[in-house]
């Protein structure tokens, strides 16, 4: 976001061409960012703010992913929830909503009464220049998952917290399916039951980034570490149980933690 005058611009990983040649969001009057290949959502976030760090000076760079949506006034809220911070002499490294979907994120306490946040999406979330300055960006090797999550703690280790602002948006997250025990539906309240799940090759990346992210940080925040992976086991555990496609499932989990073991990255499956 360049000051109060937004430009956009969209990163797909397609044509070796930077173009305004999609009509869709030619109309919007934005950019759209062509990479060669499918080098994940750290390269793609990196290029896009490549270019519009480019285009001229941004205060604030604004990522949002395809499926999001952001209400009226989303921006103008979290900007406020910055200067706020300022304000009350805390420095924000990342600006993030307190709700998404109608859920209340983690959060970390409060700083100076500043409400802070724990692992923000990195959709929906507003990056000063200066944190981009301090960090540099984010680390593509990792390719999708715990992207967001490891620039978070690079920013606190930084000394630059994340910042909750009164604000929400409205973003999927995982696919809902029906819960199933020996191909018998599960009831919950008279309905069957549903579970989240993600696609079956992104355990891989979950399963590894979280241990290739946890040798950077473990020693430094070994309780938010701890509680991370143990977030995953209990996920692929409820799904595991209750939804369809377990072995498969299991078995990029597996290969992932056996990859993060080896502290592996980059790109392992089609994506």
């Amino acid at each position: 976001m360049s000051r109060w005058t937004p430009s956009w611009w969209l990163t797909t990983a397609a044509a070796p061409a930077s173009s305004r040649s999609s009509p869709r969001w030619a109309a919007a009057d934005a950019e759209v960012v062509r990479l060669p290949e499918n080098a994940g959502i750290g390269a793609a976030l990196n290029a896009g703010i490549r270019t519009a760090r480019r285009h001229g000076n941004p205060d604030f760079i604004l990522t949002v992913d395809q499926d999001s949506l952001l209400p009226a006034g989303y921006v103008q809220a979290l900007r406020r929830a910055a200067a706020d911070a300022r304000a009350a002499g805390v420095e924000p490294g990342l600006i993030s909503p307190s709700r998404i979907h109608g859920n209340p994120v983690l959060r970390a306490g409060t700083l100076n009464g500043v409400a802070l946040g724990r692992e923000p999406i990195q959709s929906g979330l507003l990056i000063p220049a200066g944190t981009l300055d301090a960090l540099g960006g984010f680390w593509e090797e990792l390719f999708i998952d715990l992207v967001d999550t490891e620039y978070y703690y690079r920013a606190l280790a930084a000394g630059l917290p994340t910042v909750l602002a009164a604000a929400e948006f409205d973003h999927s997250l995982g696919t809902m399916v029906e819960a199933k025990v020996f191909g018998r539906p599960v009831p919950a309240g008279g309905r069957p039951l549903q579970v989240r799940t993600a696609a079956t090759w992104r355990y891989y990346y979950i399963f590894r980034n979280r241990l290739v992210t946890a040798r950077r940080y473990a020693v430094r925040y070994p309780a938010w570490v701890a509680g991370g992976m143990w977030g995953d086991l209990r996920h692929l555990l409820i799904v595991t149980l209750l939804a369809p496609g377990r072995t498969a499932r299991l078995g990029s989990a597996l290969r992932g933690t056996a990859d993060g073991l080896r502290g592996r990255t980059g790109r392992r499956h089609s994506a």
